[in-house]
């Protein structure tokens, strides 16, 4: 039986915050940079609720979901689950109106109809939901509510730390990485301990 690995997108397999810093740089007409190492925006890039909801309105109204483009070591990644033979799919926290522009953005990584779009508002419960419907082997997440969520439900779950302040402590098994690549090591040694074992 082949493996269901499930990946979050933005922060794991799509550089969102390039994309997100170039939409408000063009929305609010000056530089945008990083200033901390917060996970909300207003405090990562010193923008007001304002000026964050601006940015929105114009990343939600643009075709900037298209631009949301993979880190390089995605590929990596994905060629790496294909060769263990695993069925990957997307579970993301967008409106299914952009589920077109997510494909694209994924640039065929992962086919459209292995998408799943939960809205901008879902919760860590919504996910785990879709998470068992799968019957997911492995869960890869760059929010560790999410994985904290799943833990009771998925064989692996792991959290990508993107060096992001404000998630607090990942909880025992728990799998953080800091290189996207090291996902497919940690599956596979999952999958086939006896060859780990043996090497």
């Amino acid at each position: 039986m082949y493996p269901t690995v499930a990946l979050d997108l933005d922060g794991v397999l799509l550089d969102f915050e390039a994309a997100w810093k170039t939409c408000a740089a063009w929305t609010l007409r000056r530089p945008v940079e990083r200033i901390t190492d917060d996970y909300a925006l207003e405090d990562r890039f010193g923008l007001s609720r304002r000026e964050v909801a601006k940015v929105w309105d114009a990343f939600h109204q643009g075709n900037w979901w298209e631009r949301v483009h993979p880190y390089p070591e995605a590929w990596d990644l994905i060629e790496h689950l294909s060769g263990l033979g695993a069925c990957v799919w997307a579970v993301t926290n967008v409106d299914a109106r952009h589920l077109h522009a997510r494909a694209l953005s994924l640039e065929g990584m992962i086919p459209e109809s292995r998408i799943i779009t939960l809205g901008a508002k879902a919760m860590p419960e919504d996910r785990v939901a879709i998470l068992r419907d799968l019957r997911a082997t492995a869960f890869l997440d760059d929010r560790l509510d999410n994985v904290h969520a799943a833990l009771p439900y998925v064989p692996i779950c792991s959290w990508i730390h993107r060096d992001y302040r404000g998630f607090g402590e990942p909880e025992n098994g728990v799998l953080v990485i800091d290189d996207l690549r090291d996902f497919g090591t940690v599956l596979q040694d999952f999958l086939y301990p006896v060859l780990v074992a043996t090497a």
